[in-house]
């Protein structure tokens, strides 16, 4: 009998120790201004040492399944770190008022070490929200070897961080270095939850190869200055990536390729005239065009397939224009941020005019604000906008695949001509390419390719794609 009320005991205390926990489902809204608020949620689980692990969900933004770095927990405190949005949410269990069971958070959530935005969570039991599943992303234990490494630019002498993986076993593996595009990435270049070099480097270790991702100078764990380096910069850090892995006995020094994706399939180009190791190209709905006209017809496809009428468009990119070619032709960027200024006020007479579906398609309100084209006056811009990457491409002589999707609205699929006419008119005579039906600019099968389907789609990518990736560098490396 004592025995059985010791267990009945036991029992209980551990349904309460569980209840009165920060495992579980949370949610709750984050109110960023008076206009915007989003929905933020956790999912955090725990072992039985009490060792936590959770991820994060910005819903409205269909970005899911982002990872939480660091969990602390102390007594009824918990804080959640994220630092590939440099956020920390810091929460107290509090009592529900009717139950007295603690499932609610009253928090904070923003830049460690600063006051935070309120948001408290509130835990269920199933989110009512749909949270997008990633089957493609591998779970541990991996099937290979992987390790954290960490590599020099040695021009700068700034670490770039990130992860190789390889086969098991002794030998020299082919390699392949991956490189993001836009914006400062992390090793995984997640996208909307989707971590797609995670994806990409799973399928090709799996298939033999060693495979360098690393977090973007200034991103990640990675040191140095995002908002100062050019496209030749990034080159510059994947060309000493390739020194590094030149410098491994695990790996085939003769067999270096390298994996851009949107504006990495820019930098790629750019590295292997930089460094001549490179022994092959994979470019990944890369444009063959200058940033500048990118820009535009990104724009227009973009707002067009969105349903803004053909004024709202042609205005959008009459100001945009107008606004590159001030900063273009300015002495200094003061002067061109004064500029772009007056020349904004030109146009509020005709954004009045426009319809309000149009203005909420297009984003142009009246008075057009600077702060909507001040990501003109970046550092890198003065290199990056004007850069015609056909003129690299001339100049490259290793084996390159290019490929794109036909429903690709950021980087159009006409670039895919471009490019392998650039490679071909310098004299490149291993060049395959290729068009693939349905899919997007992340290469994920869609239905419009609209940039708002990247989070709701489950597919990182199509396994179309990343075989073919992989049975194309197989004919180079054999």
């Amino acid at each position: 009998m004592k025995k059985l009320l010791f267990a009945l005991l036991t029992l209980l205390i551990c349904t309460v120790s569980f209840a009165n926990s920060h495992k579980g489902k949370w949610y709750g809204e984050l109110h960023v201004n008076s206009s915007l608020k989003l929905t933020i949620a956790f999912e955090i689980e725990s072992d039985t040492n009490r060792e936590y692990n959770a991820v994060m969900h910005s819903v409205d933004q269909k970005s899911f399944n982002i990872a939480v770095d660091n969990i602390t927990v102390l007594g009824d405190t918990i804080m959640l770190e994220v630092k590939m949005l440099g956020v920390m949410y810091k929460g107290v269990l509090a009592a529900d008022s009717v139950s007295g069971e603690k499932n609610r958070l009253t928090g904070t959530f923003g830049n460690p070490g600063k006051d935070g935005l309120s948001l408290n969570l509130t835990r269920c039991d199933v989110f009512p929200f749909h949270v997008a599943k990633r089957p493609q992303e591998p779970k541990k234990p991996y099937p290979y070897h992987s390790e954290d490494v960490s590599f020099v630019n040695k021009k700068l002498g700034i670490s770039l961080k990130g992860t190789l993986t390889r086969p098991f076993g002794s030998g020299k593996y082919p390699s392949a270095i991956l490189i993001s595009g836009s914006g400062p990435s992390d090793r995984n270049q997640t996208i909307f939850g989707h971590k797609v070099f995670l994806v990409i480097a799973d399928y090709l270790t799996r298939n033999g190869f060693a495979v360098l991702r690393y977090d973007d100078r200034g991103a990640g764990e990675s040191e140095g200055n995002f908002r100062n380096a050019t496209l030749r910069d990034h080159a510059e850090d994947a060309s000493f990536a390739i020194e590094y892995l030149k410098s491994r006995t695990d790996i085939d020094s003769t067999n270096i390729g390298l994996i851009g994706h949107s504006l990495g399939a820019e930098i790629a180009p750019i590295a292997a005239t930089i460094n001549s190791s490179a022994s092959f190209l994979v470019l990944m709905a890369g444009a063959g065009i200058s940033l500048n006209e990118v820009i535009f017809e990104q724009s227009d496809a973009i707002y067009t397939s969105r349903g803004a009428s053909k004024e709202a468009v042609a205005l959008n990119r009459e100001i945009l224009a107008n606004a590159i070619e001030i900063f273009k032709n300015s002495a200094n960027d003061s002067i061109a941020k004064e500029d772009v200024k007056k020349a904004l006020a030109t146009f509020d007479a005709r954004v009045k005019t426009l319809d309000q579906r149009d203005r909420d398609i297009t984003g142009l309100n009246s008075p057009l604000k600077f702060s909507n084209y001040s990501g003109l006056l970046l550092p890198f811009m003065r290199y990056d906008l004007f850069h015609n990457p056909s003129e690299i491409l001339k100049q490259v002589k290793t084996p390159v695949f290019a490929l794109i999707g036909d429903k690709d609205i950021q980087v159009l699929p006409h670039n895919l001509k471009v490019i392998e006419e650039a490679l071909i008119s310098g004299g490149n005579k291993r060049v395959t390419t290729k068009l693939y039906k349905n899919l997007n600019h992340l290469l994920q099968n869609c239905t419009t390719g609209d940039v708002s389907e990247y989070g709701e789609i489950e597919e990182t990518i199509s396994e179309e794609v990343v075989f073919d990736i992989i049975n194309w560098i197989k004919t180079q490396t054999l």
